[in-house]
């Protein structure tokens, strides 16, 4: 007999539940369909439901974060009454990846995942990062904690350092804002996979340049992140991204643009634009939006360096 009380069958309820017009506004924030489905977003008549998973995939909690209509001045984000601080984002650590973002709440790790990044976020708040999940990232080999670029990000991220001391801490850039979400930096600015990627690889070079400043061989090789953004650009140049993008769907021109069925789901009208002036690509649908190497490596789950190197392989043997 199925428990209607049970927070598995409410989240299946209240995910059955969702109007249209709030899923409209959470792809409004860069969050894809594909993972509003996949991690069962919700709605309770009053907020959207957010269902917080255990390590089994069992529903532990909920989270409510307030509707576009919702003018008030409640909390944006609560928590459902008791429950305990839980680490949001138990099924991206169970896929054993080698990066993780520590990122300030459940919107960002949405949008991150939505970018095919693994990505968890404390039902805490910044302000809270348990010890006891610290050996759960034990095998992933790079960490990145993204807060927002305030007082309460930063002590945020001090709290995860304290947990994973070996974690690199991102920050946005500026015009994100002082608080700068992860819809800021992706849908307001119109940043990539590969911007973020870049930001991330900068992190990482910053802190290992830190630890080492006499290093010769720092001095003397330019920075990870500006040797990065050199063959990011010279790809891009190089490799016209209907090129790539022909090899996974049929495109058709239209205009001074290219039209296809999303690669990325299942696409039942032409919801892929090509810009061929700026060579980017935008899905009206899902979402997806970036250009050709944020293209290769959302549809091939790779990293930076391995898309890099496959449109190398690309431009130099017409094989990918």
């Amino acid at each position: 007999m199925t428990n209607m009380n049970s927070p598995r069958f409410r989240a299946e309820q209240y995910h059955k539940a969702l109007p249209e017009e709030i899923r409209s506004y959470l792809r409004s924030l860069g969050i894809a369909e594909s993972v509003i489905d996949r991690q069962r977003i919700g709605w309770n008549g009053r907020r959207i439901t957010i269902p917080v998973f255990d390590r089994e995939g069992n529903v532990l909690t909920f989270r409510f974060a307030k509707s576009p209509s919702d003018k008030s001045r409640s909390a944006m984000i609560l928590s459902e009454v008791g429950s305990c601080p839980e680490l949001y984002g138990w099924d991206a650590l169970a896929r054993e990846p080698h990066t993780v973002v520590v990122c300030e709440n459940e919107p960002d790790r949405l949008v991150l995942e939505s970018r095919a990044y693994a990505a968890v976020a404390s039902t805490g708040g910044p302000s809270v990062f348990l010890p006891q999940w610290a050996p759960y990232f034990a095998k992933v080999v790079r960490i990145y904690v993204c807060f927002a670029r305030t007082k309460a990000g930063a002590a945020g991220a001090r709290n995860v350092l304290a947990v994973l001391p070996w974690a690199k801490v991102v920050t946005l850039p500026a015009e994100a804002g002082e608080g700068g979400t992860m819809t800021d930096y992706f849908v307001r600015l119109g940043r990539t996979r590969v911007d973020f990627d870049m930001l991330l690889a900068a992190a990482a070079a910053k802190e290992d340049d830190e630890a080492d400043p006499a290093s010769p061989d720092a001095k003397r090789q330019p920075p990870l992140h500006k040797a990065i953004a050199s063959r990011v650009e010279r790809l891009k140049a190089a490799i016209p991204l209907a090129d790539i993008v022909g090899l996974f769907t049929d495109l058709t021109p239209s205009g001074a643009e290219l039209v296809g069925r999303c690669p990325f789901h299942e696409d039942t009208r032409l919801s892929f634009v090509i810009d061929q002036a700026a060579q980017t690509y935008l899905c009206s649908s899902c979402g997806a939006r970036g250009d050709v190497i944020a293209f290769l490596m959302q549809k091939r789950s790779l990293t930076l360096g391995q898309a890099l190197e496959a449109l190398e392989r690309f431009r130099d043997s017409d094989e990918l």
